[in-house]
């Protein structure tokens, strides 16, 4: 409507040339006065509206088609599409007619002018030397409008994968309707070229410190075959790791299983690089990842939980101890701590307030908390806070089960080469024989004493410790016998086997176990054996043989005995585990007869239980019996007889979780669970899945990393009392920044910093007030910087055909019209806007004359 709208503020000058006409109404007659008063306004309308630069719509018949090529020059169309859209012009230039014109329009980022409006057969060599990072097709169609002429027939041919990076192309749609510019859009076919690219690398912004996790990768290929390729990986620069890949058609995903050690922030990239003649696009790409400490894990227990601390230890836990009776009574003090096991813990030595701080630390710090064991059988405990925050109830727990008695006999070498360090023999410590006492006072104690056991202690000749006979009859007497043992003498062990065959046989019991102990070396050969070892496997008693020291003397004797008889053969080079080994063979034994047996089955799945079927996890017959909450996860439950207990349960409570494992980690009873292979991991995934999210401290921060390279420090406080002067220094090469943190929602608090260079950084939490300053937390990250202005175009993506053809469509166009279409006349008329000065030019006048006229005539002027 007006080519100069701004001008049209002169319309201000309206009333004060209006003024004298209203003033001469007062004068003379009123209507003269208002006569002129409106005549010298309309005369400023007019003057105005010619300085804006009036124009007056209308449609006339087009003179000539006129046709704008607009071409994608941007990254994403490979060389031969565009080699397709140059051909595509040149057919335009072929079916069009002398007196139409074609100009050409390139565009990427922006839009550049290549061929002016003119007659087709005069275009000659078209360049290029747009800014090829982004695809604005706006900016494109904007340009092309700007270059026809009011009275032709205008079509813009958009030649383009429609993929836009920038801008919106249906925001020009209303522009081109006004000025009655159709578009005609194509997109070029597949590329021959056969590329690929990187289209995403997934890592998480945080891990702790030696967590498994996984780098996600996907790669896209346009070729129509599996293509062989080349995936490394990049930690801070440096090469870490690379595997071949086969790359099918379209989109693949990868998985690169990691670790990361030590703590600290880490700069991890991905490359793919393939053989010519294919083309690899954004062929490496980066993300950034932060490592934190390995989390804290509080230990309850009136005795330290050897097997589980260190099942723990071997997946980097850092392990704090603590007694029942020292536990404290504030929720905030386990703060440090991801996670609290209550291992062994009577029902006298936890307080209620101590049973409260833990159930607040769970519900209302978000905390983890696992109970095992003996814990469980507390029923005093029964209706506190404790038992409310678990995901079972406390009940009476039933009596033992009972079995038949069974019958050990213990042979133990005392003989004079007991008297040395297993790994080193040349040191005479006693290490060998202490440990075998040791070993055997613990197998001893497993026994009830109702069972049957025998003991002979041998060098060159037997010496009977204690004749087979009910355990309960002389325990105390037997163990000082046994520890009382000291080595000397030869090694001859059959005499002694002699003797617990006869015994074994005169008891009549039918589970029987004979075990012998020795470092191998005796004064017999080995075929004197022969007899013996046929005996013991005719009458069904077998002999296990534990093998002590590095020597190989006589191994071959030690392991036929045992294979021939039904036994087991054990060489133990880490003698700290022999008393764990004998009491196994012992519970092996009692196994065998045991009545009521349980079986362990499945439940509700859970993470804790990760890649561990139930057909492995190992037996178990002591465990505290509990009830399930409505609403608890049994992961795992062992049944007897008709009646099922929760082995494993979970849940959430509060903004925490808790769970229970009824049995006890580091009791004997429960020692095909220790010696379980994947102990390790059981406990791990447990742990992982209970602990408390976050850092250790009333702060959890994350960094966040925007893709212009602006970084976004978020603390979250444990609990929801609001702080002040709350500060995150941010320091890196050469540079120290404090940013403010502001309250941003429920203990949540945020501050912002304007991008980062590349590198590695450090964000320290704190109180600052004046010069005092007090640090909270301190956290470790790295940031890519900002993601190359070019990384959307990067990438390959299908063309985006529903655009194009909206785009063609809603301005009355055609998609993937031929040239002869696109250039045909139809006769359309144009819409055009004419200038409007021919018309307010007189008009003005004669406004001004009227109102001189009135003036003069009537008012006396």
């Amino acid at each position: 409507m007006f080519d100069r709208p701004l001008l049209l503020w002169l319309l201000v000058l309206v009333p004060i040339a209006a003024t004298p006409g209203i003033l001469a109404m007062r004068s003379g007659p009123r209507w003269a006065g208002a006569a002129s008063a409106t005549l010298r306004a309309l005369c400023v309308v007019g003057l105005v509206a010619m300085l804006a630069g009036l124009r007056i719509p209308g449609r006339i018949a087009a003179q000539s088609v006129a046709v704008v090529a607009v071409m994608d020059e941007s990254r994403s169309v490979s060389p031969d599409q565009q080699d397709w859209m140059r051909s595509q012009i040149e057919q335009l230039k072929s079916a069009m007619a002398p007196s139409d014109q074609l100009g050409i329009v390139g565009f990427g980022r922006d839009a550049r002018l290549l061929a002016p409006l003119t007659d087709p057969r005069m275009l000659g060599h078209f360049g290029d030397g747009v800014d090829g990072g982004a695809t604005n097709i706006a900016s494109a169609l904007t340009a092309a409008e700007s270059l026809f002429a009011p009275e032709a027939d205008k079509r813009i041919v958009l030649l383009s994968d429609g993929n836009e990076t920038e801008d919106s192309a249906m925001s020009e749609v209303p522009a081109m309707l006004e000025d009655g510019v159709r578009i005609f859009a194509g997109a070029p076919p597949p590329s021959a070229t056969e590329r690929i690219a990187v289209t995403n690398f997934y890592s998480p912004d945080t891990v702790r410190a030696d967590q498994r996790f996984a780098f996600r990768i996907g790669v896209e290929s346009e070729s129509q075959t599996p293509v062989a390729a080349m995936l490394k990986l990049y930690r801070d620069d440096t090469a870490i790791g690379g595997e071949s890949i086969t790359l099918k058609p379209g989109l693949n995903e990868f998985e690169l299983p990691y670790r990361l050690e030590q703590q600290g922030a880490y700069l991890m990239s991905a490359e793919v690089s393939i053989a010519p003649p294919r083309v690899a696009l954004n062929t490496r790409v980066e993300a950034s990842i932060s490592v934190t400490g390995a989390p804290r894990i509080l230990i309850v227990s009136n005795s330290l939980p050897e097997s589980l601390v260190t099942a723990l230890k071997m997946r980097n836990y850092k392990i704090d101890f603590v007694s029942p009776r020292s536990l404290s009574k504030n929720p905030a003090d386990y703060l440090p701590y991801q996670l609290v096991i209550l291992d062994d813990v009577p029902a006298g030595s936890l307080t209620p307030a101590g049973q409260h701080a833990l159930n607040r630390y769970v519900a209302d710090y978000g905390g983890g908390l696992v109970a095992t064991g003996d814990t469980l059988r507390e029923e005093t405990l029964a209706g506190g806070d404790l038992e409310k925050a678990l995901p079972v109830k406390f009940v009476p727990q039933p009596p033992p089960p009972s079995r038949e008695p069974i019958a050990v006999y213990l042979c133990i070498d005392r003989s004079n080469s007991m008297s040395y360090d297993s790994r080193y023999p040349a040191v005479r410590d006693g290490e060998r024989i202490r440990y075998a006492k040791e070993a055997a006072i613990a197998l001893l104690r497993q026994l009830d004493d109702t069972d049957f056991a025998g003991v002979i202690a041998f060098d060159s000749q037997p010496y009977v410790l204690a004749h087979l006979q009910p355990l309960g009859e002389d325990r105390g007497e037997l163990e000082n016998r046994i520890d009382r043992l000291q080595p000397g003498g030869g090694t001859d062990f059959k005499d002694a086997l002699e003797i617990a065959e006869r015994e074994i046989l005169q008891s009549g019991i039918p589970v029987r176990q004979v075990i012998l102990l020795t470092d191998g070396d005796t004064n017999r050969q080995y075929h004197d054996h022969d007899d013996l070892i046929a005996e013991f496997a005719r009458q069904h008693i077998p002999v296990s043989t534990i093998r002590i020291g590095p020597d190989l003397a006589n191994l071959e004797l030690l392991q036929d005995f045992a294979q021939a008889t039904g036994g087991i053969f054990y060489r133990v080079q880490d003698i700290e585990k022999l008393p764990l080994l004998l009491v196994g063979l012992t519970r092996e034994a009692m196994n065998r007869r045991k009545q009521d047996r349980t079986t362990v089955e499945a439940g509700d799945a859970t993470a804790m239980l990760s890649g561990i079927g139930i057909k492995d996890i190992p037996p178990i017959d002591f465990f505290a019996a509990t009830e399930p909450k409505d609403g608890a996860q049994v992961t795992l439950k062992v049944a007897r007889a008709d009646k099922t207990a929760p082995l494993l349960a979970s849940w959430q409570y509060g903004l925490g979780r808790t769970a229970i494992f009824a049995g006890d980690p580091d009791s004997l009873a429960t020692l095909s669970w220790i010696r379980w292979n994947r102990y390790v991991e059981f406990w791990s995934q447990l742990a992982n899945w209970t602990m408390r999210q976050g850092d250790s401290g009333m702060f959890t921060m994350r960094v966040y990393n925007a893709p212009d390279g602006a970084v976004t420090v978020e603390a979250e406080k444990a609990d929801p009392d609001p702080v002040s002067n709350l500060v995150c220094r941010i320091t890196g090469p050469e540079r120290a920044i404090d940013v403010p943190m502001t309250e941003a929602g429920a203990s949540i608090y945020r501050g912002e910093v304007g991008p980062l260079p590349r590198g590695k950084y450090a964000a320290t939490l704190m109180f600052k007030a004046g010069d005092s300053e007090k640090i909270l937390e301190q956290r470790e990250f790295a940031t890519a910087g900002s993601i190359p202005a070019d990384s959307a175009e990067l990438r390959i993506r299908p063309p985006n055909l529903e655009l194009l053809r909206r785009l063609a469509t809603a301005t009355h166009g055609a998609f993937d019209a031929t040239p002869a279409t696109i250039v045909r006349h139809t006769g359309q008329t144009v819409a055009y806007r004419r200038s409007a000065d021919p018309w307010m030019i007189p008009l003005v006048i004669m406004l001004f004359l009227g109102e001189v006229f009135v003036r003069r005539r009537y008012l006396g002027d």
